[in-house]
């Protein structure tokens, strides 16, 4: 009678569910049909895709020192964007023929009203040098490189440079690959010689020759055009680019009416700077393709697209020329998502074995089926908050992989134990989940709220970790949805085991264990126990020694405190900064002789085991050398990277 007239009075969330099982049906294949369908169709990408708040300012300023790039580029525009409120920081860098401003902007700013301004300030500066060029402002874009193509071999710089645009041609032939980039290669320099006799028999000075070829080689704003659509602003492409279209500039016009052009009296060849030094690969010369994912790509689908060219390369590249794959970031996302799908399953593995020797080996089946419902669902929401599938996000994943399975577990453990006590399935399903209720919400929040302050770091730092805080708390919360009205629906309607030969092995089994676990319990634990509650003042003592002792261990020199955990290399870089005022040539120099000294040491060390090859390079425009041990897979390697690095290490003195 009482039953009948709580049915007829208020009936509880949790009541309802369990009482409409096609309701909590219908949410359980909600949350996995559309986790499953937005995995598929969610961005994927190796690190989160965010908007710098950094705007750059660059002016190139041919032919110029980094003090008269200094003097002339960088304080004025320093001094014109000085009062806008939007920046933050300024940091300024002055390189030959270059200089950079990288204004940071104060997190949360309208980033496009900030653009315009610091344009409009750019615009109003009147004092740049007159071989200054336009100044470029624009927002700071992170590129997200995937791969990295390392070109090498016997051949000459020119023929390397073409079998480099070969092959990124051939990269963005695939569908999976829209941009590629060519780096660590000199400038293309397109070189005019005159010899003094030419320059006297037409009565011309080098002055001559080099403002007409200026004048000629440039892009001309040709005005606009009005259309239906709108304006079109039209412009003439003069600007040239190599040796046979500079052949053709008209010197001078004949009174005959004929023409001199450049290629009548100059010689004009294409060529790369001389003085620049060209990248190197164990001594050879070498080109880099670094490969970049845009839009919908998928990292995955890019490197399956890259070892197709591979494969067709390693058949048509010239005898004496190689390509390797140096930096492969697709491949740390798949052993990412591969450790996340490993780990997920073998959890789900571990609770449905060690619950079924408890409880029930369908409460057990349910509790597991919470932490899929509970992962997979929480995919759903994602691109809704703005987060893709990513190495942060699959690590928030990870690390909420040993909390998720605990609310179901003290729900399943509270509905079976009413079970036990000789309630229906149903009673006990709606009383066990209602008394646990109050703790399970308030433990659930605890945690969420542990994780709530990733959400709102301001800045950059704060754009890299949102997808960590927004995928911990999604999987939190919808666990508690599940526990607390789809678990008790199931469990409400699981009857009891199955009185076949497998139910009764698994019963004896269940019997047994319990024993086992009893024994342990009165035997061990509890005299343990009384002893520590008969004993109380000396085991508050010892817990508080124990405690002030690890406090102090921590805080000592004794124990070692590093920010990241060692992880194996790849690669071993070393970098020598180069003081300001270098010349591309003593750069180049000085890269070689450090080159040279790193493969002795190579050879001296018989390091031929663990390192593959050595890369060397000049970067940031005279102002770095990088030389890089590339090392082999770990698994190849018999060296730790530390013993490596030892007799590798390089000390270079003076320029």
């Amino acid at each position: 009678m009482s039953d009948e007239s709580g049915r007829k009075g208020w009936v509880g969330p949790i009541e309802w569910m369990a009482r409409n099982s096609i309701a909590a049906n219908l949410m359980m294949i909600l949350l996995l049909v559309g986790g499953f369908w937005m995995a598929l169709q969610v961005q994927k990408e190796v690190f989160p895709e965010f908007q710098l708040d950094i705007v750059e300012v660059t002016v190139n300023y041919p032919g110029a020192a980094p003090e008269e790039v200094e003097k002339g580029i960088l304080l004025p525009v320093e001094e014109a964007v000085q009062g806008i409120q939007s920046i933050k920081e300024m940091t300024s860098t002055a390189r030959e023929d270059t200089g950079t401003i990288l204004l940071e902007l104060v997190a949360g700013s309208n980033q496009m009203q900030a653009l315009q301004d610091i344009q409009q300030a750019v615009d109003r500066v009147r004092t740049f040098p007159e071989q200054a060029e336009e100044p470029r402002v624009q927002l700071v874009v992170p590129t997200q490189d995937v791969m990295e193509l390392t070109i090498y071999g016997d051949v000459d710089i020119w023929t390397l440079r073409q079998l480099g645009e070969q092959v990124r041609n051939r990269l963005l032939s695939e569908d999976a690959i829209t941009q590629a980039v060519i780096d660590d290669v000199p400038d293309y320099m397109t070189s005019v010689e005159i010899s003094q006799e030419t320059l006297r028999k037409y009565d011309l000075t080098l002055s001559d020759v080099a403002r007409l070829i200026e004048q000629s080689s440039r892009d001309i704003p040709a005005g606009s055009m009005a259309t239906e659509e709108g304006d079109i602003l039209l412009r003439l492409k003069e600007r040239k680019q190599w040796a046979d279209a500079f052949e053709d500039i008209v010197i001078l016009n004949a009174d005959s009416g004929g023409t001199v052009t450049l290629g009548d009296i100059a010689t004009v060849r294409d060529g790369f700077e001389e003085d620049g030094f060209h990248s190197r690969f164990n001594g050879q010369y070498s080109v880099e393709i670094e490969i970049f994912r845009t839009g919908e790509q998928s990292p995955l689908e890019i490197a399956d697209a890259v070892e197709k060219v591979m494969a067709e390369l390693s058949v048509t590249l010239p005898d004496g020329v190689d390509v390797r794959i140096d930096s492969n970031r697709a491949k740390q996302f798949e052993e990412r998502m591969n450790m996340l799908l490993e780990n997920g399953v073998m959890a789900m593995i571990i609770v449905m074995v060690i619950l079924s020797l408890f409880l029930e080996y369908r409460l057990a089946f349910w509790i597991m089926m919470g932490m899929t419902i509970s992962f997979v669902g929480s995919v759903l929401f994602l691109p809704a908050m703005g987060v893709s599938i990513n190495m942060i996000s699959m690590f928030g994943f990870l690390m909420v992989l040993g909390i998720v399975v605990d609310d179901a577990i003290v729900v399943g453990e509270n509905i079976y134990e009413y079970r036990e006590k000789g309630m229906s399935f149903m009673e006990a399903a709606i009383k066990g989940a209602r008394d646990i209720a109050g703790p399970v919400t308030f433990s659930i929040l605890t945690n969420i709220v542990a994780f709530l302050p990733l959400l709102f770091i301001p800045g950059t730092t704060g754009k890299f970790w949102w997808p960590l805080g927004v995928v911990v708390i999604l999987v939190l919360a919808i666990s508690l949805v599940e526990a607390l009205f789809i678990l008790p629906a199931h469990l409400a309607r699981s009857g009891r085991g199955s009185v076949t030969v497998y139910g009764r092995g698994m019963h004896r089994v269940q019997r047994a264990f319990s024993q086992g676990f009893e024994a342990v319990v009165n035997r061990v634990y509890r005299p343990l126990l009384d002893m520590a509650l008969r004993f109380r003042y000396f085991t508050l003592s010892a817990a508080f020694t124990i405690m002030v002792v690890s406090g102090a261990y921590a805080t000592s020199d004794h124990m070692g405190m590093i920010m990241m955990p060692e992880a194996p290399a790849d690669e071993i870089e070393a970098a020598v900064r180069l003081p300001v005022g270098t010349t591309a040539r003593q750069a180049g120099e000085l890269a070689m002789a450090i080159t040279e000294d790193t493969q002795r040491l190579f050879e001296a060390n018989n390091l031929s085991r663990n390192v593959e090859g050595i890369k060397t390079n000049v970067r940031g425009g005279q102002q770095f050398i990088d030389v890089e041990l590339v090392l082999r897979p770990e698994e190849e390697r018999d060296m730790t990277v530390n013993e490596i690095i030892a007799p590798a290490s390089v000390k270079v003195v003076g320029t």
